[in-house]
Parts: structure tokens; sequence; C-alpha cells
């Protein structure tokens, strides 16, 4: 089983999406975690109305509130799997990302999978593009036992665990940029700033049929209200 680890805070309309995105996986095993903050009322009243088995509320009642790596941290901890994804709640994830993936792993028999490029998509200027060739820390599969903790850190958190991981000798790379689509909305951890200094380095922009099929996966299924299945 692979656990979808999503640390979220106030955004259900994004959070609804990758909610959504979750539900249409082809990888039979998974389930979803959504961690959050026990002061994030929408959020609470969202995730505790799914009646899913398959996705679960995790709310951490610390106070003050634990920095973006400790969330992780509980989150690796709660995984009901023996697996993980990184599931970032302003990104989409394809149907197939986890089975490709997947895939990856058997095929390679390597104890991660990173996506090598990844979509991106500009909600300012309405401007996608395909990433250029790196390991990307968002699109992380990984067996839990091998995924070293986080330091605690409100940003830059996810980095230096890939790091170690890559220098480990254990992570395989999967060349399908489709199947994640990577959004800045303005309310990222990382500002504008990070966005066009260092995410859109060497990406290349898509033309407008490319981009209109980004814009179609972005507007899937936003809704703040839960989908009772």
């Amino acid at each position: 089983m692979i656990s979808c680890l999503c640390v979220t805070r106030g955004r259900v309309p994004l959070l609804a999406r990758a909610v959504e995105c979750f539900r249409q996986q082809t990888h039979a095993e998974r389930e979803l975690l959504i961690v959050y903050d026990a002061d994030d009322t929408a959020t609470h009243d969202f995730a505790t109305a799914i009646a899913e088995p398959t996705i679960r509320p995790i709310r951490s009642e610390a106070v003050p509130r634990l920095t973006l790596g400790a969330l992780r941290n509980l989150a690796l901890r709660e995984a009901g799997g023996d697996w993980i994804a990184q599931w970032d709640d302003d990104d989409w994830h394809a149907p197939a990302r986890l089975a490709r993936q997947w895939e990856t792993l058997e095929q390679t028999q390597q104890g991660a999978c990173l996506l090598y490029r990844w979509l991106m998509y500009d909600e300012d200027t309405g401007s996608a593009y395909v990433s250029a060739g790196r390991g990307w820390e968002g699109s992380i599969v990984a067996r839990k036992d091998l995924v070293p903790a986080y330091p605690e850190l409100a940003r830059l958190e996810d980095t230096p665990v890939v790091l170690r991981m890559v220098e480990a000798g254990v992570v395989a790379a999967l060349d399908q940029p489709s199947l994640y689509i990577y959004t800045f909305h303005g309310a990222n951890t990382w500002g504008r700033d990070h966005w066009e200094q260092g995410l859109l380095a060497g990406a290349q922009p898509l033309g407008e049929r490319d981009t209109t099929w980004v814009r179609e996966r972005l507007g899937i299924a936003i809704s703040t209200a839960p989908t009772r299945r």
C-alpha cells in the first residue's frame, strides 16, 4: 500500500482537488492522510465529512503549531503503508501517477522514485511550462523505512531528505512530465522570486494547445463541499 501524505492548511478548494486526484488513482492499494492543525476549522470540517475508509484526517494538536517539516514527520509516523508518496495539496496528480511510479520501482528495484520533469502552471499569468530535468522533491514515492526524518523547518524541509536518498543510491528517475502539474498561485511555501529564479530556470514554455490541457486538468472538481461515496 502507498500512503499519500498531504499536509495542508486553510485552502479547502485546492485540497478538494487533491482529494479528487487521489480518488482517481489507478493504483488500487492506497490511502490518503490529510494532516492539518487543530485551529484550522475549515479543513477539519471538510476532512472529517469525507466518509471514506481510504481517506484519514490527522489533526495536529501541537501549540504552538508545528513546522512543515515536523508535520511531514507526523504524517510519516501515521502512515499505514510500507510506501509513502508526497501529495501536495495545491498541485495536480494524474490518475496514473502512483501506478507509473510504482511500475518504475518494480522495474528498477530501487527504494524511491522521483519525477525527472514535471509540468508547471503560473496562475497569475496563465502560462504553462515543462520543467528542467532534476529530481523534483514533491513527486517522491518511497519505501517508508528509507525516508529520513525531515528537518523541522518551515520550508526547504524536503530537499535534504531527497539529497540523502540520492546519495544513498536508492532513487530511480521517471521522465513523464504529464503525471504532475506544479502550480504557482501566490500562496505557495515559496514566493514569486523562488518561482522565477528557481523553478523557471531552464523551463520551456508550452504552446497554447498544451497550456489548455494543463488548465483543463487544474479545473477538475474544485469544490468546497466534500464528495460522499
